[in-house]
């Protein structure tokens, strides 16, 4: 059988995905034969707005655009949460942070990025490329899968674990210069001076900067309304001791400081992050 070549983008739908689909879109690096969001259901309106924007970019290009996974993060988190975990079902773990019963802090371990992205990814990823499930993919088939990381993530560049897929990251090792997000904001603004990117992560993320908290808060009071609900219904999960919060300092949302940048929020995030 002819060894197929695929090459596809994680598309994350924030500032640095979005730029390498743009640059593929407009020649500026090599043709993407897809793009694939992993949809939670469970991002804020402004980012569900820009990836259909970026749905017409990428169809007037050529260049088909999936959406791919469970749209359902939310109602399992709370299923979850109210009944505890069920025999047979998957689910993905948000990272809260708990207050023990004797006051010390704890944090749940993170399984939402690899139930709802990386999986439905790679599962999108084998079907395109006319893997059946089971079938071992062998010298058949080859996947260049791009990631949207830039030159301050360095930390995040990794190998990947499947011999049939190379990972690549065009913002590092495809540009003259390599290429910062910063770097790919200006980019942003210079093509495309009428759409300003919004950040991509869950509205409910425990690992929102309180930056991000606050302009959740101020730019966006639906999702913060949301953000502060589901805070106060994750409260105590069946089958935890303690009690669980969406921000470090282990109190409802709505009554967390936020003034000044909390470096627990934002430098937790080492093991991958939720959208870029």
């Amino acid at each position: 059988m002819p060894r197929r070549e695929f090459r596809c983008l994680s598309l994350g739908a924030g500032v640095q995905s979005t730029t390498l689909l743009l640059m593929s879109a407009r020649g500026e690096l090599p043709r993407l034969d897809a793009a694939l969001f992993a949809d939670t259901g469970y991002e804020p309106p402004a980012v569900y707005d820009h990836l259909r924007w970026l749905e017409r970019e990428s169809t007037a290009a050529e260049i088909p655009l999936f959406r791919v996974g469970r749209a359902t993060l939310r109602a399992d988190a709370l299923t979850v949460q109210q009944h505890g975990h069920q025999r047979g079902k998957r689910w993905g773990s948000l990272p809260y942070f708990v207050k023990q019963p004797d006051g010390t802090p704890g944090m749940i371990r993170r399984q939402c990025t690899k139930e709802y992205k990386l999986e439905p990814i790679r599962k999108q990823m084998r079907a395109l490329v006319g893997l059946t499930p089971g079938e071992a993919a062998g010298d058949k088939v080859h996947v260049e899968q791009w990631l949207g990381i830039s030159t301050d993530e360095l930390h995040r560049i990794r190998v990947s674990r499947d011999y049939w897929i190379t990972l690549r990251y065009p913002l590092v090792f495809d540009r003259t210069p390599p290429m910062t997000r910063q770097d790919c904001l200006r980019w942003l603004a210079r093509q495309y001076p009428d759409h300003p990117v919004p950040r991509s992560a869950c509205i409910s993320c425990p690992f929102h900067t309180n930056a991000e908290w606050r302009r959740m808060r101020d730019e966006d009071p639906a999702s913060w309304a949301e953000a502060v609900a589901f805070d106060a219904a994750i409260r105590r999960p069946a089958g935890l001791r303690g009690e669980a919060f969406l921000h470090a300092d282990r109190v409802p949302l709505d009554q967390a400081d936020l003034r000044e940048d909390d470096p627990r929020q934002g430098q937790l995030f080492t093991c991958g992050v939720c959208a870029t």
